[in-house]
């Protein structure tokens, strides 16, 4: 546990790690460390010299982090980040520790919210899984590709029940990924993750782009598969676009607009169809932008766009950070997304970025 002594006494770092540790026994059955097995690490200001020395002398004992900032700004993440990006680390700020002594008794379910919502990201990143898919995905795997133009292209890797299990990055020039790059990530993911495959049958691999496909990936793609054959792999594609901003609403009209609730899907043709992955009660004001859905691929007849929409909603469900957290992009592009921050920074973390 790191904590910034201005703000809070190591008093109450233990107490707010014992509600941590029942919250993690309550409600995902996970039993953690004793407070006489943890380390409590302070530091004043922007001072890092102390947290620094302390990891370099019991790193081989350090499974996991927690860092309470100063405020949600604070310019420590990222330094913290880098420090610890070889054990799964959790940031948290000072605000939800001092949570518990300012709310009304009424209001305390907020703060216990938070104290489950922080574990389930500490607990994600070291590997436990809050929650999958009750029914297997009509893949077995997953590609999430986000892009920063002109920085980095990331990638991650989930299974057909929800599972993450692997991520990389490569530098970019422009906005879209060169053939020769998406070619090698794919056949990387896949020959990296054998024991993920099937035995005995070709794989088929789902594709999940964010905004705009470009013709050198999907020629990458195709790349990719030659190069698996190759490999004795057999394997089919299905790319898809998913664009987050588009021009249209999703609306019922009874005299006045109401919002849909997430999970409504509209076909617009047989490749293409709208999403609403979030929506009423979740969204209170306005009409939630649907998700535009676009196949641009599909070696396999059998999947059909309703499949593919469902899919995408599905997926949407499985951030683990937050209990009561729903997204609105699937979690192949969300946490690819998330992993561009830090690689875009040249920081590799660990485990899922939640």
């Amino acid at each position: 546990m790191v904590y910034p002594r201005e703000h809070l006494a190591e008093e109450q770092i233990k107490k707010f790690y014992l509600d941590l540790r029942k919250a993690a026994k309550k409600y995902l059955y996970i039993r953690l460390p004793p407070r006489n097995k943890l380390y409590f690490w302070d530091y004043s200001g922007n001072d890092t010299t102390e947290v620094r020395r302390n990891y370099s002398k019991f790193k081989g004992n350090v499974k996991g982090v927690i860092c309470i900032l100063s405020s949600d700004d604070d310019p420590l993440y990222f330094e913290f980040k880098r420090i610890f990006q070889d054990v799964p680390c959790q940031m948290a700020t000072k605000d939800l520790v001092l949570r518990k002594y300012n709310l009304p008794s009424v209001k305390m379910h907020l703060y216990f919210n938070s104290v489950l919502n922080l574990v389930c990201g500490l607990l994600g990143k070291m590997g436990v899984r809050p929650w999958l898919l009750d029914e297997k995905l009509k893949g077995d795997l997953y590609i999430g590709v986000d892009t920063r133009p002109g920085k980095v292209a990331t990638f991650t890797l989930v299974n057909n029940i929800g599972d993450y299990i692997d991520e990389t990055r490569r530098s970019i020039r422009g906005s879209k990924v060169e053939e020769d790059t998406m070619r090698d990530v794919v056949v990387q993911l896949i020959m990296d993750n054998l024991k993920a495959l099937p035995r005995g049958r070709s794989i088929h691999i789902t594709v999940h782009r964010d905004g705009d496909v470009y013709t050198s990936e999907e020629q990458g793609l195709e790349s990719a598969i030659r190069l698996l054959r190759q490999r004795n792999l057999e394997a089919s594609i299905t790319l898809i676009s998913v664009r987050e901003t588009t021009p249209y609403r999703i609306f019922k009209y009874d005299g006045n607009l109401a919002p849909c609730p997430p999970g409504v899907f509209i076909k617009l043709n047989e490749r293409m169809g709208l999403l609403a992955s979030v929506g009423w009660p979740l969204i209170k004001q306005g009409l939630a932008r649907p998700l535009l859905i676009e196949v641009i691929r599909n070696d396999e007849p059998g999947y059909t766009l309703q499949e593919v929409v469902k899919e995408v909603y599905c997926l949407s469900f499985l951030h683990w950070e937050g209990v009561v957290k729903k997204l609105k992009m699937p979690i192949t592009i969300k946490y690819a997304d998330e992993y561009a921050v830090f690689a875009e920074k040249g920081i590799d973390i660990v485990g899922p970025p939640l």
